[in-house]
């Protein structure tokens, strides 16, 4: 049950990569596919890499940018997994009326849903703390980037002289090849 649902997110997420990364001029369908397939790694390394529209800014640089999104889709992904876990137990709880029965399964419950969040908030923690010190508060990217920033502005009228190369400048004097 958990995994229809753990799919069911990363396709809505994989479709939203795909029309972002489409939008952004990258390369939409392997974003796609990739994060429908290992999303809660994927989806945060392409937060993290994609392409920047005009006006945007990221700051931290990479790595501070993949675990702060990852810590995102982790929460997102052992929502999901904790959620499926209770359907799993309430499913299978006893019935049977014996009372010692019903409580070790209440217990036994109770300990495994704390352990998945022990391990969601450990694996959180430490994605969070490595990322603070991996981060550079001196990387700074303002978009546009990729295709987009070299690409002429939509009805500007761009003349071949301006991307014409700059003239050499021949002022100076080559002193080794000088007579003596």
């Amino acid at each position: 049950m958990a995994a229809s649902w753990y799919f069911l997110l990363y396709a809505i997420v994989a479709a939203w990569v795909f029309f972002d990364a489409k939008k952004r001029g990258n390369n939409a369908p392997a974003w796609a596919a990739a994060t429908f397939l290992i999303g809660v790694i994927v989806a945060p390394y392409y937060l993290a890499k994609r392409y920047l529209l005009a006006g945007e800014v990221r700051e931290g640089g990479v790595a501070w940018n993949v675990l702060r999104y990852f810590a995102l889709f982790w929460t997102l992904t052992m929502a999901i997994v904790t959620i499926g876990a209770m359907g799993a137990v309430s499913s299978s709880m006893p019935t049977s009326g014996n009372q010692y029965e019903e409580a070790g399964a209440v217990i036994g419950a109770t300990i495994g849903i704390g352990m998945i969040l022990t391990v969601w908030f450990m694996v959180l923690v430490a994605a969070l703390v490595i990322g603070m010190f991996l981060k550079k508060s001196s990387i700074i990217e303002k978009g546009p980037t990729g295709p987009m920033a070299t690409a002429p502005k939509v009805g500007s009228t761009t003349s071949k002289a301006e991307f014409s190369p700059p003239i050499e400048d021949t002022s100076f004097e080559d002193v080794s090849t000088k007579d003596k």
